[in-house]
């Protein structure tokens, strides 16, 4: 550490220990750091401090009235902390004995026993015994407050930490205090339903037994569960998790703070959207059809069957006649060999993965592929944000939060879509367009920023052109948009230049609406000529619909695009294409549906021959020739990059389905019975070869991932230095 930075720390003693931290860092957070434990119940490290639970009591010298409640009081140069001094202990076991008169004593039947706050102080902090001699008072119990939470009331202390969650961090208001003294109490606002996508959230930062999760009550005990460090395979966010597992089921998923991704948070949907992995109709054994139906089948006899009917394909119609279509969920480490075993092996670059439209593998303005030029943490930075064609609320969760958050430090928030958006209600303006057209509002807002100062910049120019050809649809869109959203589209795009910084994001999904195939160069143009690119609190780029869609485009799920966006000499057919050519007489799938984007769910008739990797027998593998049952994400290691290209390790957590494989396991299992000699022993050899080879991922190891993953190789270098 600096000597300049040193001097910046504030120096105080607690329990005669010498300790420095930053300014305005709290009592109880210094005695933390100092690995002196202050019970606390109210307090929460993501939320502002209110000192209502007088459990955090401390004795400051030369302060009046002691003792002081540690979580409300900032520390002081010079400043000397007591956690132990007699009349601190009285305070605590005075709090703590006030706290048990109504609990209930169901520690034996508490799906938090064992875990909760109230039961591990009491032991550590409490008197030992009771002078309560009465009744305690009862209620109905548990009373559901949601599908998701029941609430047992009589358990409930009042810390207030569910309701703060609701007010300050997803700001819905999903739970409030209810009336006043002795009949407070935890509840819904009248007419409210409780039906928050963070739910879940409270059951997590409830200190006792509150609150709990309709999923897990009863489910297991805390001593019995494994705790795995993994990452949530939900959404493109990436949030860390943790896995709790028992005997071979995954029965719950618990935040894992990583500040530079999710905050400490998860939503609904990455807590507890888990039962496919537990599910009974996972796949066990290959499949093969004869006499049209699909019947069970040895690993080697299927890719015997594989090996042999796809050099037959090949001899006969050519290494073009062969495709594949990855998946947005499986690991870099699958998505690379994939594409390798496709383009190496098969000799064909028939690979794609379901994903928006881009032009290109690299936008013009800025020669980068397509992704947020921002970091997630940039988004809580920004003084503008716009969402165009997106809702995080249902698409990306924790980057809603991440927006209120942002909302708090005074952000603007700007949305141009046709939908209604969880975000409506808070946003500075909400300009509702005709479906299709939110790429034609962009269109108006550039056209706008071409009649200003942004015209000198270097980009200009191109984006001139492109808009002069647009001009006539421009003009149209105007009439249809009306004088007051073209006149607000206009000012929006004026306020833009001047923002401190502005954050512009759209959905990656969007695009593939008809009217909006250019709001992804568009979007991106809005940024350059605005200023908003490489700058704090500033960016641009897509939300990915799924946990590994970027991880998906950096390894070569590309037909125009070998792993790190190298050029290719000849593209071969993108996904519609792969679906629609009648010139493709086999088709390997690896963890999609594709099925599901075909009108009538069904695979073309041209098809000779379809191979799927799948967990379930989904429309697509219920079609295939050849069914390989494949793990989860629970169940196998590798990583996975995120929407802002965190990339961060999956761990096993359960073992292996029997008679499943791993994806990267039936790949190099198949390229052998190819004739190949892969000899990649686990995901590490595999990404070794990655780092080789993709510029992106450049020097990057296993050990590099750690806990939380790295985000960039600026990251990985300032980490080895």
């Amino acid at each position: 550490m600096s000597e300049e930075k040193k001097e910046e720390l504030v120096h105080l003693t607690i329990d005669g220990m010498p300790v420095e931290v930053p300014p305005g860092t709290l009592v109880w957070a210094a005695a933390k750091q100092a690995g002196i434990e202050i019970p606390i119940y109210c307090y929460h490290e993501k939320m502002p401090p209110l000192g209502a639970c007088r459990m955090c009591f401390v004795e400051i010298e030369k302060m009046p009235k002691p003792p002081q409640t540690s979580c409300t009081t900032p520390v002081a140069e010079g400043m000397v902390v007591h956690t132990k001094t007699e009349k601190v202990l009285k305070a605590r076991k005075g709090t703590l004995e006030f706290l048990l008169l109504n609990h209930p004593l169901d520690c034996p039947i508490c799906d938090k026993a064992g875990e909760c706050d109230l039961q591990d102080f009491t032991l550590r902090h409490g008197p030992g015994n009771t002078r309560f001699d009465l009744h305690k008072r009862h209620y109905e119990k548990p009373i559901p407050v949601s599908n998701d939470v029941m609430l047992d009331r009589e358990r409930c202390i009042l810390c207030q930490r569910c309701t703060r969650f609701s007010s300050e961090i997803s700001m819905d208001n999903g739970l409030v205090m209810i009336s006043r003294g002795y009949k407070m109490e935890v509840g819904t606002a009248p007419g409210e339903a409780f039906d928050s996508v963070f739910s879940g959230n409270t059951t997590e930062i409830c200190p006792v037994g509150a609150l709990t999760a309709s999923t897990y009550r009863f489910k297991a005990r805390p001593w019995e569960l494994k705790h795995t460090a993994s990452v949530c395979n939900n959404c493109s966010v990436g949030c860390n998790a943790r896995v709790d597992t028992r005997v071979d089921r995954v029965v719950r998923l618990m935040s894992r703070n990583n500040d530079a991704v999710d905050d400490g948070w998860l939503c609904n949907r990455g807590r507890w959207e888990f039962d496919y992995v537990n599910s009974p109709q996972r796949l066990r054994t290959p499949l093969i059809r004869r006499n049209g139906q699909l019947t069970r089948a040895s690993w080697d006899e299927a890719l015997t069957h594989i090996a042999t009917r796809l050099k037959e394909i090949k001899n006969q119609h050519g290494a073009q006649a062969i495709a594949g279509i990855g998946s947005t969920r499986t690991t870099n480490e699958e998505a690379y060999l994939f594409q390798k075993l496709l383009r190496q092996v098969l000799g064909s670059n028939n690979v794609d993965h379901h994903h928006g439209a881009f032009p290109g593998v690299r936008d013009q303005l800025t020669g980068k592929p397509w992704m947020m030029t921002n970091s997630i943490v940039d988004i809580e930075r920004a003084s503008h944000i716009v969402l165009i064609a997106s809702d995080p609320y249902q698409r990306q969760p924790i980057l809603n939060l991440r927006m209120k958050k942002a909302l708090s430090k005074g952000a603007q928030i700007y949305i141009v879509n046709s939908a209604e958006t969880e975000l409506d209600r808070l946003a500075t303006l909400k300009l509702q367009v005709p479906s299709g057209s939110e790429g034609m509002a962009v269109k108006v807002m550039l056209k706008q920023l071409l009649q200003n100062a942004s015209a000198e910049l270097p980009a200009a120019e191109d984006v001139r052109t492109h808009i002069q050809r647009e001009e006539q649809a421009i003009r149209a869109a105007e009439d249809t948009f009306g004088a007051q959203m073209t006149t607000r589209l206009q000012s929006l795009a004026d306020a833009l230049l001047t923002a401190k910084g502005a954050v512009i994001l759209y959905d990656e999904m969007a695009t593939l609406t008809t009217g909006n195939q250019d709001l992804a160069a568009d979007a991106q143009a809005l940024a350059v000529l605005t200023g908003n690119i490489n700058k704090p609190g500033a960016g641009v780029g897509p939300l990915f619909e799924d946990a590994n869609s970027l991880g998906a485009r950096d390894m070569g799920l590309l037909p125009d695009a070998f792993p790190g966006y190298q050029a290719i000499d000849k593209a071969g057919l993108a996904y519609d294409e792969i679906l629609g050519n009648a010139q493709v007489k086999a088709l390997l799938v690896m963890g999609a549906n594709p099925a599901r984007h075909i009108a009538d769910g069904k695979l073309p008739g041209s098809l000779e021959f379809v191979v799927v990797q799948e967990l379930l027998l989904t429309e697509t593998a219920q079609q295939a020739d050849v069914v390989l049952p494949a793990l989860s994400f629970a169940e196998k290691d590798g990583s996975m990059t995120n929407v802002d290209h965190h990339v961060q390790a999956i761990r096993r957590a359960l073992r292996p389905l029997p008679g499943a494989k791993a994806d990267w396991e039936i790949l190099v299992a198949l390229a052998q019975y190819l004739g190949e000699t892969w000899t990649y022993a686990s995901p590490r050899d595999i990404l070794l070869e990655i780092a080789e080879q993709n510029p992106f991922y450049a020097g990057l190891t296993w050990e590099d991932l750690g806990k939380q993953g790295v985000r960039s190789l600026e990251e990985q270098e300032a980490a080895r230095v």
